[in-house]
């Protein structure tokens, strides 16, 4: 899948986790209630409600994806139900920390939930099992373990629903099968590697870099894809260290080739043309004469051209994407 599905929190982090997402996937969709919908000023933190202006983050309101909300989460509580132990270790975890009186309570403290990310029966089912309680405005506190399964059981059917991958920043089998988590580990060590992104980078800039070379996103996913899928290399193991310094000497050499003169040497007779051109217009004004004749001019042009024309590099290993980063962002 090249779609995400961003949880258990509305607001996606300000972090270079989140800047290699949005990188590497086509779209980045996050589970918000529809109260944020209807006036994302008042509720979005900055960064998230830039991320939403811009489309690069699509807000997902789970009781537009569900037909029938209750009928969907109606499993969930009654599987609770049938835990008899499970749900008296979470009732009576909920009510020490409900009042404070659990050692290393911060630990555990309680999850806050939005009430309008599922249906309110979902709320009155749980608060009657002693596992949540209403809170100001549209919040419920939910004991923590309860409200991470029922995160991840809501974004896993709305992932089903709308084609989009489970995702969160914290890598914690709260919030994955042990399978999905070691593939994630894996998948995030690579790209931590490939692009050591600053926390800080021009949303703008990063919008436009998508728009402009987003097709070539699936040679580079295809690389990373069969690393993070292939059994036999582990994840810190010599052959695995050995794969990332491959493809890291590959986007090394690429960025370099897109930087080197042969590059100017192709395009040079176009600009021996334009300062020919302007030659031939110096004579209709001092401006552009005294332009034309700057010092070091043609050598301005002759550089500039070679970084607009970098893109044209040609390349089968699906590493230009990666180089392509390199260049134009970092």
């Amino acid at each position: 899948m090249n779609n995400i599905l961003y949880y258990p929190y509305i607001n996606v982090p300000n972090n270079d986790w989140t800047v290699r997402t949005l990188l590497y996937y086509d779209n980045v969709g996050a589970i918000v209630p529809q109260e944020y919908i209807w006036e994302p000023e008042k509720n979005y933190d900055p960064f998230m409600m830039e991320l939403v202006r811009m489309s690069l983050v699509e807000p997902i309101n789970p009781i537009d994806v569900f037909d029938n909300p209750w009928e969907v989460t109606k499993p969930f509580i009654q599987e609770i139900e049938k835990r008899k132990t499970y749900l008296e270790k979470s009732q009576k975890r909920f009510e020490l920390l409900n009042n404070q009186k659990l050692i290393n309570a911060q630990k555990f403290e309680l999850a806050k939930l939005h009430s309008d990310k599922f249906d309110n029966e979902v709320f009155y089912s749980l608060t009657n099992l002693g596992l949540a309680k209403r809170e100001e405005g549209n919040w419920y506190s939910v004991e923590t373990k309860t409200a991470d399964q029922l995160m991840k059981y809501i974004a896993t059917i709305i992932g089903a629903k709308t084609n989009r991958i489970p995702t969160s920043d914290v890598l914690r089998p709260r919030f994955y099968t042990i399978k999905n988590l070691k593939s994630q580990q894996k998948r995030e060590t690579i790209l931590e590697q490939l692009i050591p992104f600053p926390e800080q980078i021009n949303l703008h800039k990063l919008l436009r870099f998508k728009e402009k070379y987003g097709e070539l996103l699936s040679g580079f996913k295809n690389k990373v894809e069969l690393l993070v899928l292939d059994p036999n290399i582990k994840e810190g193991s010599d052959l695995f260290n050995e794969k990332i310094r491959e493809l890291t000497i590959n986007k090394g050499e690429l960025t370099a080739k897109m930087n080197e003169s042969q590059v100017g040497n192709i395009i040079f007779g176009t600009i021996c043309g334009l300062i020919g051109a302007g030659q031939g217009l110096a004579t209709t004004g001092n401006f552009v004469s005294m332009l034309w004749g700057l010092p070091g001019f043609a050598n301005a042009v002759y550089s500039a051209m070679k970084i607009e024309k970098a893109e044209n590099i040609f390349d089968n290993t699906g590493i230009k994407y990666l180089a392509l980063i390199d260049k134009k962002l970092r």
